[in-house]
């Protein structure tokens, strides 16, 4: 998200230049499929024994059961756990009066946090079943617009959270401590936040000491959090940075993706010039998110060119060459907030290095996000993404599609987000006329770490102006998503949230 585009300012539809036509992979692609029987991504079994599992054994559930634990091989859980994919929506489910801007399972599945534009950061207990309880609300009082992102630290005792000015929140999730510490990643201090860039992208490191952060003046920060200081800057890109992330465990691999169409690896330790070690090309609009595999090898983004790509940063172009190369800008500079990408989808950089492409979804009216599915449920053989369509889709790594789960056609039917929507209108002194764009838009989605469960966080109502959280589950014998209408469950929160009611639980 650039300034122009917070602001409103439209620029223009170029057409695309010194790109080759649209070229999409094969599918299922032969790169997929070696990929995905490379070991890299969860256990693999021989093709000759999934061919005669398929012919001699039944797959519901009980027999599944029944093969893994007679079996005189022992397989890991993964290989059992990757049929089940969520196909199903609840009908229970979060309502905010708010747009919801990130929602995420904890690592080890035991919170959900959600950052929405109410200024509010909320983090949920989720050892129970659903309806969640809720932990703990974090207000965003020095907020600017919206909470743009949200970090949960791997040991649940810390959440930051980032909005339109260069100075990060940190805290505590304990519901007895109070408080919260404001991290300046400025130059400029604390005092000169207001007239500064924004923050968009935020996460904590493996060990929870430092954050890394993608910021409005095309720059990629990583703060230390004990000393209270900005350890680097790094200036590599000519436009916003709305993605980072690190690499690996050690933290020394970052990752940013940027409104220049560029995705840049770092690498902290040769970083003396504060040079990149390399760019990763291949996508010809902007990218709007970045979600590491933690191998320090594997990444996936989501770009405003409408396209997914599985990237290997040992592909990388270097930067010697990246410079040499007189690199091009095939940006069409579409408004990807109103308006429709001028396409054609799948319109191939000349230099792309990115190992897989998955097409099928929309990247537009915000900065949809995408990620690995977890290797303790599916092995990491699926990757998945909101969608402005109201969907979450869902692919297998060689580009099939495993399952599009419909959240508008969930939402849309429940009178909840119109019933809100016809009472504010009518307190501003205007007609509701129950028209608008009622398509939901998935911004972000989170599978459960141990559960065939995924939480998605969406716009909602007329205008897209209220939040949810839904959850979608595996069925036995749902084949595809049924698309059920979600169905109201009051629950009454006993006055953890002052802005909550009855009608807040859905």
């Amino acid at each position: 998200m650039s300034f122009a585009e917070h602001f409103g300012i439209y620029f223009t539809v170029q057409p695309r230049r010194n790109v080759m036509a649209s070229q999409l992979d094969p599918v299922p692609s032969p790169k997929g499929e070696e990929l995905a029987n490379s070991g890299e991504f969860g256990y693999v079994e021989s093709k000759e024994y999934q061919i005669k599992s398929r012919r001699k054994y039944p797959h519901s559930l009980g027999d599944r059961l029944f093969r893994r634990e007679t079996s005189f091989v022992k397989y890991p859980s993964s290989t059992f756990c990757r049929n089940f994919v969520p196909n199903h929506t609840s009908k229970n489910f979060l309502h905010y009066h708010a747009r919801t801007y990130s929602g995420q399972f904890s690592e080890d599945g035991s919170f959900f946090f959600t950052a929405s534009q109410d200024f509010k950061v909320r983090l949920y207990d989720t050892t129970q079943n659903f309806p969640w309880r809720l932990y703990k609300t974090v207000r965003a009082d020095m907020a600017h617009w919206t909470v743009t992102d949200a970090s949960l630290s791997r040991d649940n005792k810390w959440i930051a959270y980032s909005s339109i000015s260069p100075v990060v929140h940190l805290a505590s999730t304990s519901p007895d401590v109070e408080g919260q510490e404001p991290l300046d990643f400025s130059a400029g201090g604390y005092n000169d936040i207001h007239r500064s860039y924004g923050i968009w992208s935020i996460r904590f490191s493996a060990d929870g000491r430092e954050i890394v952060a993608g910021a409005g003046d095309s720059c990629m920060y990583v703060y230390d959090i004990e000393t209270r200081r900005v350890l680097l800057q790094l200036e590599g890109h000519t436009d916003d940075v709305n993605a980072v992330c690190f690499g690996d465990e050690s933290g020394n691999i970052l990752y940013s993706g940027s409104d220049d169409q560029l995705i840049k690896v770092w690498d902290r330790r040769s970083l003396r010039s504060k040079q990149e070690a390399g760019v990763l090309l291949g996508h010809v609009e902007g990218v709007t998110y970045i979600d590491s595999k933690k191998d320090g090898r594997y990444l996936l983004s989501n770009g405003k060119d409408q396209t997914m790509k599985l990237w290997d940063i040992r592909k990388l172009v270097s930067a010697d060459k990246f410079r040499d190369m007189e690199p091009k800008d095939y940006s069409t500079r579409f408004d990807y907030r109103y308006q429709r990408f001028p396409g054609p989808v799948g319109s191939r950089h000349p230099n792309d290095c990115s190992v897989m492409t998955y097409t099928g979804h929309q990247v537009l009216r915000t900065l949809i996000r995408c990620h690995f599915a977890p290797p303790c449920t599916s092995g990491s053989q699926y990757v998945y993404s909101g969608s402005s369509d109201g969907k979450v889709h869902i692919w297998s790594l060689d580009g099939q599609v495993k399952n599009i789960i419909d959240v508008s056609a969930a939402s849309g039917n429940n009178a909840a987000f119109h019933t809100d929507a016809r009472e504010r209108y009518y307190r501003l002194g205007l007609r509701f006329t129950g028209g608008g764009d009622s398509v939901a838009c998935v911004r972000d989605a989170s599978w459960h770490p141990y559960l065939p469960i995924i939480a998605s966080s969406a716009w909602n109502g007329y205008s897209a102006e209220e939040g949810s959280v839904m959850l979608h589950q595996w069925v036995e014998g749902v084949e595809q998503e049924s698309s059920p209408e979600a169905k109201g469950v009051a629950v009454t929160l006993d006055g953890q949230d002052d802005d909550y009611d009855q009608d807040d639980y859905f």
